[in-house]
């Protein structure tokens, strides 16, 4: 299937399966067959085939129909928000994120954190937080040196962010300070959106 294709089918299926959940009984679960029917019953038959073509993916439907709908519609918004956020790094889908949820848009500091990690050949780097109040992050590996801080205030915010959309990871170095792992999902997000020089 070609990128295009997989992404409306991806979208689609999401969407459906949000429209299906929201209009359920809030107290019953519903099954897998019933959310196959109602994909039939409004003409949504290529879907329908898609899904029924791949088991992992039906597996996934059922388990997800099996919880209550209040944590599928909280999971949906969480992917809804993340596929916003991951948009807005793009000039072109920057204004669609930002009309769907306008805190979408991931800051400068963030994109320059990611770029400057995938320039560095970095894969780690550590939140130093001094006890006068000011902060580096030397990189562990790679090239080395030390990642641009632009503003401090919302540092940790950004950090968290670009962790919640699985571009960095983040484990405890030996005295307790905060070392993130540069993941392979920020690299192609910056390659995508940034191509290297």
């Amino acid at each position: 299937m070609d990128p295009v294709s997989a992404a409306t089918a991806f979208a689609t299926t999401v969407s459906l399966l949000a429209d299906f959940v929201s209009h359920r009984d809030m107290n019953r679960a519903a099954s897998l067959e019933e959310f196959m029917a109602w994909l039939s019953e409004h003409r949504h038959d290529q879907i329908k085939a898609l899904l029924e073509q791949n088991t992992s993916t039906t597996i996934t439907i059922k388990a997800l129909l099996g919880e209550s709908r209040r944590e599928i519609l909280d999971r949906l918004e969480s992917l809804d928000r993340t596929l916003a956020r991951f948009a807005s790094g793009f000039d072109s889908y920057r204004g669609i994120a930002l009309a769907a949820y306008p805190d979408s848009i991931l800051s400068d500091q963030a994109l320059t954190l990611l770029e400057e990690l995938h320039d560095s050949d970095a894969g780690k780097f550590l939140l130093v937080e001094y006890i006068d109040g000011t902060r580096s992050m030397p990189i562990v590996d790679g090239s080395g040196g030390e990642l641009t801080v632009s503003d401090s205030r919302f540092l940790n915010d950004d950090l968290q962010v670009l962790c919640e959309m699985g571009f960095l990871g983040m484990e405890r170095a030996g005295r307790g300070e905060r070392l993130y792992v540069f993941r392979r999902a920020g690299a192609r997000f910056i390659e995508r959106v940034r191509p290297r020089k």
